[in-house]
């Protein structure tokens, strides 16, 4: 399906001054700002301004797009320069502020249209962690980036005359409309629309109502099927939902969302898991006070940077081990920040509550999954003598099952050579267990055995799973069963076969993985039961 770069190779011909601005060339407009543009658009206090032909020529003599992904921004002005619609408009009053000391990072121009109409263009988030951090502090407080965007905005508004648009992806449309709800008054109805790119809202006890209501009936706020970030905080306006080529988060990327003709593929609602988990962060955020919310922030992004990552890149390169610092760092954190945690787990919670978890554990299925659980935070609790443990429990629990079997045996009236049998079976396994209890430092052995079973059945059973509903399970709950297949396989060898590879540090390990596994098994299991309908109910609607 096209794309915004499709859409600006078809189009490229048909100038604006023939076809007027639409969606899709605010979207393009609005992805070309993420480029660095830093000594070639003139700046905010420079007079003059360079065409966008020009300026993408430049900026792509110094930016290789090599094996460069279809999503890289780049992209945009590799197509937006030659072509007629955009590369005769001209770029002005670049702006561009990175101080991290002062929690500042703002960068925006703005574009001349034809007929003397501006489109004034605010960057949204980086993938830098010190950008982010930004984006996490609209839920506790103004932040500088929003006060230096009505600045600009009203800077613009000064020096040129003519109608003004305005937009932005990401935090560039918060910026965007913040800064449209704030300028002057005697300039305000100069500004005929506002476009938010999937950008967040703003703080409900900060949100200054009577201004948004002033200009609301302005604002097209645009977010993809699978929405978190256009709906934190969300604004009491129709949303404009549209298709994107990617999966889940990625398709907050405005480079995946699908165009037809001069506008995006529309579609009536947000995905269900969507719209699941914004009712989970909406709940969470709800329940926690201003003063939590900014410990949580701080300690959250300290904890990211404090094994040297700049970027979301670095943690991510850098894989399990960032993620391990990061968790290390969270755990000596703030009260205020655990009980945030917390409160969002009970969000999590009361949200899981609605898919019926009762029914699904009373299945074969759901016992196997709460077993895991279980088992997981035995290994967990008790992670030293954890066979020990398990051994021991086993062996009392069938001796105990024994002995009441042994005395109900005794008390049957039936044949006596049946009832005989019976009692000899039962004598045997009592025997047993309390041999097995009386020789405790022979237990770790026995339950190797025990465990390596329990990983080999664990992996036929996800196997099972798969070939019985392959009709209606998702591709990615099937390669999450496979996975769990072949992950407890190889535990179970390494449990029968190796057992003194499970040390302390082993046990927590594959005691947080049974319980994951047995939250996963759940889930896919409830989700394939409930199937996803057509037209899932939710609160969201779609405008025109």
């Amino acid at each position: 399906m096209a794309n915004v770069i499709n859409y600006i190779k078809w189009r490229g011909d048909l100038t604006i001054g023939r076809a007027p601005i639409n969606e899709v060339d605010n979207l393009a407009l609005s992805l070309l700002v993420y480029n660095d543009f830093s000594g070639i658009v003139p700046g905010k206090d420079e007079e003059g301004s360079i065409s966008i032909k020009k300026a993408c020529a430049k900026f792509l003599e110094s930016y290789d797009l090599e094996g460069a992904p279809k999503t890289d921004f780049g992209w945009v002005p590799y197509y937006m320069g030659p072509s007629k619609r955009f590369g005769e408009l001209r770029l002005s009053d670049y702006l561009d502020i990175k101080d991290t000391e002062r929690d500042m990072m703002i960068t925006a121009f703005t574009v001349h249209l034809p007929g003397g109409a501006l489109y004034v263009s605010f960057r949204g988030t980086t993938m830098e962690i010190d950008d982010w951090r930004m984006d996490f502090q609209i839920s506790f407080e103004e932040i500088k980036a929003q006060k230096a965007a009505v600045k600009y905005l009203n800077h613009i508004l000064n020096k040129y005359s003519g109608d003004v648009y305005v937009g932005g992806h990401s935090k560039g449309g918060n910026l965007a409309l913040y800064a449209a709800m704030h300028i002057s008054d005697d300039v305000q109805n100069r500004i005929k629309h506002i476009y938010s790119n999937d950008g967040p809202g703003f703080c409900p006890e900060l949100i200054d109502m009577k201004k948004f209501e002033a200009i609301k009936w302005k604002l097209t706020h645009i977010i993809p099927t699978y929405s978190i970030v256009g709906m934190l905080f969300e604004l009491p306006v129709p949303h404009k939902i549209v298709a994107s080529d990617a999966t889940k988060l990625l398709q907050h990327s405005g480079m995946t969302w699908q165009v037809e003709g001069d506008h995006f593929v529309k579609r009536k609602h947000v995905t269900e898991e969507s719209a699941g988990l914004n009712r989970v962060i909406d709940d969470w955020i709800g329940n926690a006070t201003m003063e939590q919310r900014k410990a949580f922030t701080k300690d959250m992004f300290d904890s990211m940077k404090s094994g040297g990552a700049v970027s979301l890149e670095d943690i991510s390169k850098s894989g399990i081990h960032d993620f391990g610092t990061i968790i290390l760092s969270a755990a000596g954190s703030e009260s205020k920040t655990k009980i945030l945690l917390g409160k969002f787990f009970g969000s999590l919670w009361r949200e899981f509550e609605k898919i019926k978890v009762l029914d699904a554990l009373k299945t074969q299925q759901g016992l196997i999954d709460a077993f895991l659980i279980l088992l997981g935070i035995i290994f967990l609790a008790t992670p030293q003598d954890v066979y020990t443990v398990i051994g021991g429990g086993v062996a009392l629990s069938c001796a105990i099952w024994s002995g009441v079997r042994l005395v109900k045996a005794g008390l049957r009236d039936e044949k006596a050579f049946i009832k005989r049998g019976r009692m000899v079976f039962h004598i045997f396994v009592l025997s047993f267990m309390v041999f097995i209890l009386s020789n405790i430092e022979r237990i770790p052995k026995w339950t190797n055995a025990l465990v390596s079973i329990v990983f080999f059945s664990l992996a036929v059973a996800s196997v099972q799973f798969v070939i019985k509903h392959k009709e209606k399970i998702k591709k990615g709950a099937s390669f999450g069963m496979i996975t769990i297949a072949v992950v407890s396989l190889n535990i179970g060898i390494i449990t029968l076969f190796m057992p003194q590879r499970l040390n302390y540090g082993k046990s927590i390990t594959v005691g947080s993985y049974l319980i994951l596994v047995g939250i996963v098994r759940l889930l896919i299991q409830i989700l394939t039961k409930r199937g996803v309908p057509d037209h899932p109910a939710n609160p969201y609607e779609i405008e025109g």
